[in-house]
């Protein structure tokens, strides 16, 4: 059994996260203090990755860590929920047009199909959903884990081993690949999965820790 993360695997979240902070701070930029073209994208970035690491963690919900990013782009702490709700949809409206599979996504699905594959991941299950809608590629997967649906997020073993008992698999008989590192190959293999870092940037791999720099280098002959 194949199991895949999604954002920066599959789709490329960061440049999408990127361009749409961009066109969505530009479209703001008369309202937002200390605007700087240049360099919003990363100041949005940053601020998107404190409270999704707080959601994560279960501080606060899925919504409210929305609008926590933006009452602090704003550097408004008295902005209403109603407001910062209209304001991400727009963000989400710039992100989504900005949705892309990397190039490899498409002939490795193709070559996996008789296969079973399936998706773990942190992100919002109906966002995530929609992803895999909107790009042309749910059909390939046999179902979704998420954090939200589970209550668990990578690298807690209990994700993965939730997702082995939905396929009916064990861990020693299931793969993971995913680009973060800590949270996907090593998170994986601590949980009995063979965890493989999908090493897009050709970064130092740590010893023991298998890479791979394209999905297409992860053919269906070595696949468990």
């Amino acid at each position: 059994m194949l199991f895949l993360d999604i954002d920066d695997t599959l789709i490329d979240h960061s440049g999408a996260q990127r361009d749409g902070a961009r066109i969505f701070g530009a479209h703001c930029c008369d309202a937002i203090p200390d605007y700087d073209y240049l360099d919003f994208p990363s100041r949005w970035h940053d601020v998107a990755e404190r409270y999704m690491a707080d959601f994560l963690s279960g501080k606060i919900s899925f919504q409210e860590q929305r609008r926590r990013r933006l009452k602090e782009i704003f550097k408004d702490a008295a902005m209403s929920d109603t407001r910062a709700d209209e304001l991400f949809r727009v963000y989400l409206r710039c992100y989504e047009k900005s949705w892309k599979l990397f190039p490899d996504v498409i002939p490795f699905l193709e070559a996996n199909a008789g296969s079973g594959v399936g998706i773990i991941s942190d992100g919002s299950h109906e966002q995530q959903t929609r992803k895999l809608r909107q790009l042309g590629i749910h059909e390939y997967f046999l179902f979704i884990i998420s954090a939200e649906s589970t209550g668990f997020c990578k690298p807690d073993p209990r994700i993965f081993h939730r997702a082995c008992e939905v396929a009916g698999v064990t861990p020693d008989s299931a793969c993971y690949i995913g680009d973060n590192l800590n949270k996907d190959a090593i998170g994986a293999s601590e949980a009995g999965l063979r965890g493989i870092w999908i090493n897009r940037s050709g970064a130092a791999v740590p010893d023991g820790v298998e890479s791979i720099e394209s999905l297409l280098e992860y053919m269906p002959d070595t696949v468990l």
